[in-house]
């Protein structure tokens, strides 16, 4: 890609692809960090109750996970908070008050 990173390479080949309201956000490197800080975050949302650093995509040996990077307000997954999880085509964490969509593309 010019200017950026290629996108990581997902399962079969696939780019791993966040949705955060309007926003979508191709996953291009092992460690994505999503938060309020703009220059430290590669997804910001622009919420006082989201941390600075509040969560991180993670690629290990070809798998995403989705970790808390010790915020305060968490991530939830069907309700339940979550410190470290795979994820799927189609899982949606909350953040605070936002959902957080991923799909392979």
């Amino acid at each position: 890609m010019p200017g950026g990173q290629a996108p990581v390479a997902a399962p079969g080949g696939r780019t791993l692809v966040a949705y955060c309201g309007d926003e979508r956000v191709e996953v291009t490197k092992d460690q994505f960090v999503i938060g309020r800080g703009k220059k430290a975050t590669d997804l910001t949302i622009k919420d006082p109750n989201v941390s600075r650093t509040h969560a991180m995509v993670e690629c290990v040996e070809g798998q995403y996970f989705i970790v808390d990077m010790g915020s305060t307000n968490g991530i939830l997954y069907k309700g339940q908070r979550v410190q470290r999880m795979p994820i799927n085509g189609g899982d949606t964490f909350r953040i605070v008050k936002y959902d957080l969509r991923f799909e392979y593309e």
